[in-house]
């Protein structure tokens, strides 16, 4: 082939390019929009020059973006191409801020990952969870961070157990202008909960917990935080650890008063505590209480208030741990071993008009069993857990 041949092929080829791709003008957009062609429109968009993007352009293109999203949400078309072109629209420089888009953006990704978590747990279907997980991420990496958007997102990777940390999507919600209101929602609660459960008891934790709470939430938040703190104190549903660490937390921001401060000490070594600083301090406010017969009086009222009794330790009286708290007890105590044992009775004859705050039939077999069989065998030598008039009680229960 000769030199000229390939010349003329070569102008020929650029004459077909030139052809092939044709570019819209400002009216030809002005047409698709009147006809809501979304995808011709979108394809064409960006042939306008830079410099003639005005308003008008603006106007069209927000327009058709936030129609495409309504007719894929009205058509329930949330498949990975229309997600991808949803985001594709995102990314312009156009709509990266419009408020209006954004909106309905978030719209159409709440139900596409709704989605795409549902597919992925049918069988049939050949979508991977964490293909799904990812792109929830990068939807949030690429968002506005709206307080509402990711209190929801976290839900829908919360209840499809993802490996995709939470508190990002959260933390956004706790500094929020209006915190407060959010804080008052059970799952925020639940979430401020974890983040602070794996700082207080990771390596590097300097054992701060006042610096610790301040950095992570501020205190309009932690303020809305103190009540299920306090719950968590107690609740039978929290462990050693938990009630360990709002026991802390309540204390180095000076929440707690003396008396709720007695009535902690006597639910964390109740309910199986944690041997350390914390157990020692419980204990001692326990050897405390055996002087003090008004203290006693007043703890028994509040004690006798609560839904359920902390009551773990009484699952096994008989571990070392487990008995030594109970003789602590029945020294300093006694009246709070008796009207567990009371309320035990009442619970497994199933007598009283009231409901019994304690937690199983079980537990209350085994302290009177332990409380039984410590009486006979120490004979005097060491301080009952129990009245005569609660064994006799119970002791009739079993004939």
């Amino acid at each position: 082939m000769t030199i000229s041949s390939i010349l003329i092929i070569l102008v020929q080829s650029i004459n077909f390019s030139a052809h092939a791709q044709v570019f819209y003008e400002l009216k030809d957009l002005e047409v698709l929009e009147k006809e809501k062609n979304f995808e011709e429109f979108l394809l064409h968009v960006n042939d306008i020059r830079p410099s003639e993007r005005a308003r008008h352009w603006k106007d069209m293109y927000q327009n058709i973006a936030v129609g495409l999203v309504d007719y894929k949400i009205k058509t329930r078309d949330f498949s990975i191409l229309s997600y991808r072109q949803i985001e594709q629209i995102e990314r312009s420089s156009a709509l990266s801020s419009d408020e209006l888009f954004q909106f309905k953006r978030s719209l159409f990704a709440k139900k596409y990952f709704t989605e795409c978590f549902r597919k992925a747990a049918l069988v049939a279907e050949n979508i991977d969870k964490n293909t799904c997980a990812d792109q929830l991420n990068s939807f949030w990496i690429f968002s506005k961070k709206d307080p509402d958007m990711g209190m929801d997102l976290a839900i829908i990777l919360e209840a499809n157990n993802t490996n995709i940390s939470l508190w990002p999507y959260y933390e956004v919600v706790v500094r929020d202008s209006v915190a407060t209101l959010y804080c008052k929602k059970a799952n925020v609660q639940q979430a401020v909960m974890n983040k602070l459960y794996g700082e207080v008891f990771s390596a590097e934790f300097s054992g701060d917990y006042k610096s610790l709470v301040n950095k992570i939430i501020p205190e309009s938040c932690f303020n809305e935080m103190v009540l299920p703190l306090k719950e968590m104190l107690t609740s039978i549903k929290s462990n050693g650890l938990e009630k360990e660490m709002a026991l802390n937390i309540l204390e180095s921001k000076g929440k707690l008063s003396q008396e709720e401060s007695d009535l902690f000490a006597v639910l964390y070594l109740l309910d199986g505590p944690v041997v350390g600083d914390k157990m020692n301090i419980a204990w001692k406010k326990i050897e405390a209480l055996g002087e003090n017969f008004t203290k006693r009086q007043k703890l028994l009222t509040q004690i006798e208030k609560l839904p359920i009794i902390p009551d773990k330790i009484f699952k096994d009286p008989n571990l070392p741990r487990h008995k030594a708290i109970i003789n602590l007890f029945a020294k300093n105590f006694p009246e709070y071993l008796n009207y567990y044992g009371l309320t035990c009775i009442k619970f497994i004859t199933n007598s009283g008009t009231q409901s019994q705050n304690v937690s199983s039939s079980y537990q209350c077999n085994e302290f009177l069993k332990a409380a039984q069989t410590i009486k006979k065998e120490s004979k005097g030598q060491s301080t009952p857990w129990i009245s005569d008039s609660v064994e006799s009680q119970y002791s009739g229960i079993k004939k």
